[in-house]
């Protein structure tokens, strides 16, 4: 017990008191106490949401530009965090949103590329509804009305065209169909003028359903040679062999 006394008198003695200023004693507690809590800045979070948006350039060309403004948008927040390194967290926010970004509009872009030069069938021709037969609409000649010699040059030829299917009311099993050059035509009730549809008979067999969004068809292209004006009915007409929905949007 002698000897546990002493040790404690020993301990006493040898704690001496704290001779620093009070001030830099209450600057060093207030030290331990500082919130350390940097917010992330709101460019920052804009720039990752839109992003995350510019996911859709993986399938519709549209959102492209979508990628670009996301990019500009994080990159801009990372120089502000860099910038501000005391007052702003979130770097890692913003490269993901600038590699993110990048990498949706390289794919994006590339799956277009590669879809495009890959979606005509072998043997078929690419021709563009608006360019190759919309806007070449009929010539005079002589004092009569014709039909263009592009247009009148595209007889018996294999042909791939791109529209949108006008619907009529019919969903299954379409054996025959109008093809139209956009989807103000095909969607909002418009009648499509003579030179902006397309006539489709697909060949036995080979029977499609409704869709929506834009499509493509091969087939033979060939000029209705029993017109007779009537409601709808087609000037122009495609022996159709081939129907598909899987086709850039160029």
């Amino acid at each position: 017990m002698v000897q546990t006394l002493e040790h404690e008198i020993e301990s006493t003695q040898a704690a001496e008191p704290d001779s620093r200023p009070i001030s830099e004693i209450a600057r060093e507690f207030s030290d331990y106490n500082e919130f350390s809590y940097r917010p992330v800045p709101v460019i920052a979070v804009v720039g990752f949401v839109l992003t995350l948006l510019s996911s859709m350039a993986l399938f519709v060309w549209l959102a492209l530009p979508l990628c670009l403004i996301a990019f500009v948008i994080s990159s801009l927040a990372l120089f502000a965090i860099r910038r501000e390194k005391t007052a702003y967290s979130g770097t890692w926010v913003a490269v993901a949103g600038i590699v993110l970004s990048a990498s949706f509009f390289s794919l994006g872009l590339g799956y277009q590329v590669y879809t495009y030069q890959t979606e005509v069938p072998e043997g078929y021709q690419r021709y563009d509804f608006l360019k190759d037969i919309s806007e070449k609409g009929f010539v005079t000649v002589n004092g009569q009305s014709s039909l263009h010699p592009d247009v009148l040059d595209m007889e018996g030829k294999d042909v791939f065209l791109k529209g949108y299917i006008y619907q009529t009311g019919k969903m299954k099993g379409l054996g025959s169909f109008i093809l139209v050059k956009d989807n103000q035509d095909c969607c909002f009730g418009a009648s499509p003028a003579l030179t902006d549809r397309v006539g489709v008979v697909m060949a036995p067999g080979k029977e499609i359903d409704y869709k929506a969004g834009k499509v493509a068809i091969a087939g033979k292209f060939r000029i209705n040679e029993q017109f007779t004006n009537q409601d709808l009915e087609p000037l122009y007409v495609i022996d159709g062999e081939y129907f598909t929905t899987r086709i850039s949007d160029f």
